[in-house]
């Protein structure tokens, strides 16, 4: 499944452009909506956030397919410069290879800051993972166990240096 339509596409770059890019005849497509193309290029530019996100399960497909608002709008502004990229790569000719480097970049370079959490989607659980939170048996709890270093005083460091702050 594509997490970017045609329609997206041409709300992002020219409909000009993609016309013309699309073209094997040399007259631009007049309907890019139904485009066969657009449509293979949109699912494998998919196909490579995939790769990219789902690696140590940072993301799932289901929650990438359940984005909304904002976040939505990112996943739709990088598969689009995926499928641009992909797209000018057909006719190199036309807008040459530096333009395809630069839109390619800046997508590859973002996806990379996701995979590693330098960025993140609005999911909850993806925000809270970045929380640091401490856990684990407070001072009380290790002297109710009525360890050895409890019991031989003056032998081992105290157990407030040994534990966390406030535990």
């Amino acid at each position: 499944m594509a997490y970017a339509i045609p329609s997206d596409m041409a709300a992002r770059y020219d409909l000009n452009t993609i016309s013309d890019l699309l073209s094997d005849s040399g007259e631009p497509v007049a309907n890019i909506t139904d485009n066969s193309i657009l449509l293979a290029i949109l699912e494998s530019s998919s196909g490579r956030v995939d790769a990219a996100l789902l690696v140590s399960d940072n993301y799932t497909t289901a929650e990438l397919a359940s984005l909304t608002g904002n976040s939505l709008a990112l996943l739709k502004d990088i598969v689009c410069d995926l499928g641009m990229a992909r797209l000018m790569r057909r006719r190199p000719e036309k807008l040459g290879d530096e333009a395809v480097a630069a839109v390619s970049k800046d997508a590859e370079e973002y996806l990379d800051r996701l995979r590693r959490g330098d960025r993140l989607f609005d999911i909850p659980a993806h925000r809270e993972a970045g929380l640091p939170e401490v856990t684990g048996p407070t001072a009380m709890d290790y002297r109710n166990l009525n360890l050895i270093p409890d019991r031989t005083h003056n032998f081992y460091p105290a157990r407030s240096r040994r534990l966390p702050i406030g535990r």
